[in-house]
This record gives structure tokens, C-alpha cells and sequence, in this order.
């Protein structure tokens, strides 16, 4: 997971995509006070481990399979500029399905290991960006150990569930 994390985030740094990109905000819809309170109690108690680990270990497969058909075009000059927000978009949404069940997680261990992972991420991005295209800037921020260490323990809880 480091290896393709740190290509993303690579990717994502060398081209300016976490700072520049042409997304456009989604509509968000407000609902109704009756709403929350009916999708609230039919919330489910907690996610389970091994509900969590299928979960998780889908959201790397998904990245890392993606990841290999992107980053070949974000190295292209030819592509890059096409490339760019499906590299920005496939971190968006490994963000999201990485986290998904992070609010509902039974296990504290797991859940822990997940914010982490989510933390070391945002924090990676945020140092790559800061960066702003230096190369040793950006070596270091994605040599850090926290930024090297994201991944592990989520994968070793979840080959023991």
C-alpha cells in the first residue's frame, strides 16, 4: 500500500492536482430533521471486523489496480493533463472508502489503525503540497515513517480476523 500511496501522492504533488484541480462541488441537499432522526435509529450498532477488513482490503485492491493504469498517464507528458483528475479522483475515493466504516467500527484497534492511516494520508498530501514541486521536500514528506507505516497494522489485524 506504501508504494502506491506514495505514487499517488507523487503523482498528485508533482502536478499541482491537490492545489489546482478542476473539480467542481457536488450539490449537497439538506435534510429534514425527521430524516436524520429515522436514518440515525436504523444505523447499525457496528461494523464488524471482518465486514471492515473486506471493506478495507477492496478499497487497496481498487487503488492499487487503478493506480496502475493511472500513474503511467500522469508520467506521460502526452497525458498528464488528462490524467491528473483521475489521479485526484482516485484518491478522493480511496479516501472515502478507506473510511467508510471508520465511524462504525466495532474493534477500537481497527478503528485506530484507520484514522491513522487516514491521518498519515491527509498529513503526506498536505507536506507534498506544501512542497510546492521540490523533490527533496517531497522525498522526505513521503519517507516519514508515519507516511511509510500507513497500511501495516490495518493489514495485520485484518489477516488475523
Amino acid at each position: 500500500m506504501r508504494r502506491i500511496l506514495a505514487t499517488a501522492t507523487l503523482g498528485l504533488a508533482l502536478f499541482g492536482a491537490a492545489a489546482c484541480a478542476d473539480t467542481k462541488p457536488e450539490a449537497t441537499s439538506t435534510p429534514t430533521p425527521g430524516a436524520a432522526a429515522t436514518s440515525a435509529a436504523a444505523a447499525p450498532a457496528g461494523t464488524d471486523k471482518k465486514a471492515a477488513c473486506a471493506n478495507l482490503t477492496k478499497a487497496i485492491g481498487d487503488l492499487e489496480t487503478q493506480g496502475a493504469a493511472i500513474v503511467p498517464e500522469v508520467l506521460n507528458p502526452a497525458t498528464q493533463q488528462a490524467a491528473i483528475p483521475k489521479l485526484t479522483k482516485l484518491v478522493t475515493d480511496f479516501k472515502a472508502a478507506y473510511g467508510k466504516d471508520v465511524s462504525t467500527l466495532a474493534d477500537a484497534e481497527l478503528k485506530a489503525a484507520v484514522e491513522a492511516d487516514l491521518k498519515a494520508l491527509d498529513t503526506g498530501l498536505a507536506a507534498v503540497v506544501a512542497a510546492n514541486g521540490d523533490a527533496a521536500k517531497i522525498q522526505a514528506a513521503i519517507s516519514a515513517p508515519e507516511f511509510g507505516a500507513a497500511g501495516t497494522k490495518v493489514k495485520t489485524l485484518c489477516a488475523a480476523a
